[in-house]
């Protein structure tokens, strides 16, 4: 189905994991995205986004929100994936299978103490890289494609917020040698660093999660209120 004019792929955890190992099994890439209310807005204002969002493998429904997005629709949407969750499922999937995997984004340090954790979950986990973002509009990306194609991981987790970490995997999937799957997380590595707890399990099975971050971080009134509030007004519009 579509939700303002981008393509969401109606999948649970067992078939994403499913098309993963497949694709590494076959030597097929695959690039994934997590769309969530803020993702679509954002593409609903910008055709070039929207189009990069089209153009991914996948894009898994990341939230309740689009759960409502599609009910304003009259169609019905059964699943939805957080991007920290899948995270953690293919991180899972990548120490079963032996793969290496390559966390690249996030504040200084936040992607080191990601990969530690994931690995005190994880003990058999290659990550096989961790580097921080520190300021994007910075980025040296022949340095940093150089050193992800000289370490050859197998999956790439990268956190550079929405918009730019899609943008910029669009931008150069084309130059990473080794990368079979690539997946946008937003701020999963803050929760995985252990920098912002998540909310507790109850809260995030009955979609209560982003009134949890707000009383955790005020300061996301705005985004929350794009979410909760502006997108249904904007898919009984587009509807």
């Amino acid at each position: 189905m579509k939700i303002l004019g981008v393509r969401i792929d109606e999948m649970g955890e067992k078939e994403v994991l499913e098309k993963c190992k497949s694709a590494i099994t076959e030597g097929r890439r695959l690039f994934i995205t997590t769309p969530n209310p803020e993702i679509l807005l954002l593409a609903n204002k910008d055709e070039d986004f929207k189009k990069i969002l089209n153009s991914a493998d996948i894009n898994i429904p990341d939230g309740v929100g689009l759960k409502l997005g599609a009910k304003i629709k009259r169609k019905k949407l059964n699943y939805h994936l957080t991007g920290t969750d899948l995270m953690g499922h293919l991180a899972k999937m990548a120490e079963e299978m032996g793969l290496g995997i390559y966390l690249l984004g996030a504040e200084q340090g936040i992607a080191r103490k990601a990969g530690q954790n994931l690995k005190k979950i994880l003990p058999s986990l290659n990550i096989i890289g961790a580097e921080s973002g520190g300021k994007f509009e910075s980025w040296d990306n022949r340095v940093i494609i150089e050193h992800i194609n000289a370490v050859k991981p197998d999956i790439l987790f990268i956190a550079l917020g929405q918009g730019k970490q899609e943008r910029w995997i669009f931008a150069n999937l084309p130059n990473l040698k080794s990368i079979k799957i690539v997946i946008g997380v937003g701020g999963a590595f803050d929760f995985y660093s252990g920098r912002i707890p998540r909310a507790p399990k109850w809260m995030r099975q009955l979609g209560l999660e982003w009134l949890y971050r707000l009383s955790r971080e005020p300061s996301r009134w705005k985004r929350i209120f794009n979410a909760v509030i502006v997108f249904p007004i904007v898919c009984l519009i587009k509807k």
